[in-house]
C-alpha cells in the first residue's frame, strides 16, 4: 500500500470519516491486517501470539478488533518482526513517486 493510496479518499475510509491523522491510521490498519494474517498463518492462539510479541492477550485482542490508535507504527512493526514477518523499509529512489510509503505482505 502506498502513502498516496492513504491520501486517496476512495481507498482510505479513515480519510472519508475525517480522521485527523488518516494517513497514519490507514498504514496502521494495513499493519494490523498483516499481524492478524500472520497469527492465523502460524495457527497461534491470541495468548500464544501475545507471549511471542511481548504483550498481553487482552491488548492484542483490542488491537486486532481495531482499537489501535494508541499503538505506534514502530510497535506494530516490532510485533510483526517477532512473528517472523519480514519488515522492509526503503529510503530513496526505488522507481516510486516522491513520498510513497509501501506496506507489503510477503510469505516468510
Amino acid at each position: 500500500m502506498t502513502k498516496s493510496a492513504a491520501k486517496d479518499p476512495e481507498r482510505n475510509v479513515w480519510l472519508q470519516l475525517g480522521f485527523a491523522d488518516a494517513e497514519t491510521h490507514f498504514l496502521k490498519a494495513e499493519l494490523v491486517h498483516c499481524l492478524d494474517t500472520r497469527i492465523k498463518t502460524l495457527h497461534l492462539t491470541q495468548q500464544a501470539a501475545a507471549a511471542r510479541i511481548g504483550t498481553t492477550q487482552p491488548e492484542l485482542s483490542k488491537i486486532l478488533r481495531g482499537k489501535f490508535s494508541e499503538v505506534s507504527l514502530e510497535r506494530l512493526m516490532r510485533f510483526l518482526a517477532a512473528l517472523g514477518h519480514p519488515i522492509e523499509i526503503k529510503v530513496g529512489r526505488a522507481g516510486r513517486r516522491k513520498g510513497d510509503i509501501v506496506v507489503r505482505s510477503k510469505a516468510a
